[in-house]
């Protein structure tokens, strides 16, 4: 009897030994499956995330190419027009033996158009995308809003020049741009503060205004603009908030990874 029940237990154990190591087996395969399909499915997320930022960046040339385009035919066709106006109101005036201050006005207002037409041809053309800087540019339009006198606009920097190619800096300058366009439509300010600087190894960015201010429960449903400023900044690996301040205007906070 005793090898009978020797023989029993050694099978028992045999059995529980192979079941064991099968379960063993079934737990490594599922473990092994799961995480193939983890990396599979990131695969998949980097993949999008690529395909997303190639698409950006193509809209975003296209936009770039038609700005130059239109820059282009701002200065030959409708700046020659402006300056052959201004031309026949010099010419005017020299025939006259005085020349009425509303005939003055005109010139000087056309004068200020002309360069303003100027400026804003300059800002779409190749020449100015390929040696973009956003300080300066920035500059330069925040003179040319604040010479309409209907808004003041401040600018603060700590930095002369940025970390950044010129590519993302002109991607930034349109989603400023974006911004400032959307408080001077919407929220009726008196003024925009904008300030750029630099705080562990992030580029922090902040366009502020006295406006109306804006629902932020209601910003489920945004329109094309906002859209636009959230794909820019995505594409530059960034975040965009938007937050009421104390004084009831509208803060935009853009910050940029400067790896």
């Amino acid at each position: 009897m005793l090898p009978v029940k020797q023989d029993l237990f050694v099978a028992v154990l045999f059995i529980s030994l192979l079941v064991t190591i099968m379960g063993l087996v079934v737990v490594s395969a599922v473990i092994s499956y799961k995480k193939k399909q983890d990396a599979y499915l990131h695969q998949l997320k980097l993949m999008k995330e690529d395909y997303d930022k190639q698409l950006m960046w193509s809209q975003i040339e296209m936009q770039e190419e038609a700005f130059a385009h239109l820059g282009q035919e701002l200065h030959d066709d409708i700046g020659q027009l402006l300056s052959s106006t201004k031309l026949l109101i010099n010419v005017t005036q020299r025939s006259m033996p005085e020349i009425p201050d509303t005939l003055q006005i005109a010139e000087d207002t056309l004068s200020t158009a002309i360069q303003h037409l100027r400026a804003l041809s300059k800002s779409f053309s190749r020449q100015w995308l390929d040696q973009f800087s956003l300080i300066e540019n920035l500059k330069a339009e925040v003179e040319r809003i604040n010479s309409s006198r209907a808004i003041k606009v401040t600018f603060t920097h700590e930095l002369m020049v940025l970390p950044l190619q010129a590519e993302p800096q002109i991607i930034l300058f349109r989603i400023i741009q974006e911004a400032m366009q959307n408080c001077i439509k919407h929220a009726r300010p008196q003024v925009i503060d904008i300030s750029i600087r630099a705080a562990d190894q992030q580029l922090i960015l902040l366009i502020a205004d006295d406006g109306s201010g804006f629902d932020k429960a209601g910003m489920s449903s945004i329109g094309m603009g906002i859209r636009n400023m959230q794909h820019r900044t995505s594409l530059l690996g960034g975040t965009i908030r938007w937050e009421v301040t104390t004084a009831g205007g509208t803060a935009v906070l853009i910050t940029l990874p400067l790896e």
